[in-house]
């Protein structure tokens, strides 16, 4: 994809660029989107909300690469997800101050797994949990970084990382459980 023509067309207002844009990136963009989303319906809402910023702001955008376009999307995207989720946390951060459970998850059990089915339980973690864990472990942002992301402390993403582990640890098990039997 020529990526330079292609923004260079949807700063020009392009009806045909704009089309092209969501047809080529949507899907992508949904699997991101679900991460940090507690319904299918809230990660479209998400990603559409993204489209509509990337419309208004594509004159800021500076690159002329596909990774660079892709990057600044999501980045779009993860930091409306967060915006949208912000007074959830400030719920859960109280509560999850006391879990401080740390559980390494069994090699043999997710070598089992397919990667569709480890994103699938990754989907069914509680949305604080999936954020952080998504944040840190997909992303690779530090706790001190997921905490000025979403607003809690830097203690209670590592709270909300370590027990979305223990929780995918318990899944995979049973999981396994169905495997072995």
């Amino acid at each position: 994809m020529d990526v330079t023509n292609l923004v260079e067309r949807l700063k020009q207002g392009e009806e045909k660029a704009y089309k092209e844009l969501v047809f080529s990136y949507s899907k992508k963009l949904m699997s991101v989107s679900r991460l940090y989303a507690s319904t299918l319906q809230e990660a479209q809402d998400n990603l559409q909300d993204t489209f509509v910023v990337l419309f208004r702001k594509i004159s800021e955008f500076k690159g002329t690469h596909e990774a660079q376009l892709y990057a600044w999307m999501k980045q779009i995207l993860i930091y409306k997800a967060l915006t949208k989720n912000q007074k959830k946390y400030k719920k859960l951060e109280s509560a999850l101050e006391e879990a401080k459970e740390y559980t390494l998850l069994d090699a043999d059990a997710v070598s089992q797994l397919s990667h569709k089915e480890i994103i699938a339980i990754v989907y069914e973690l509680p949305q604080g949990y999936k954020e952080v864990f998504s944040l840190y472990a997909i992303e690779g942002f530090s706790h001190k970084e997921i905490g000025v992301k979403m607003g809690i402390a830097e203690s209670s993403s590592r709270s909300q990382y370590s027990r979305a582990k223990k929780i995918l640890q318990e899944k995979i098990n049973e999981l396994s459980k169905v495997f072995l039997t």
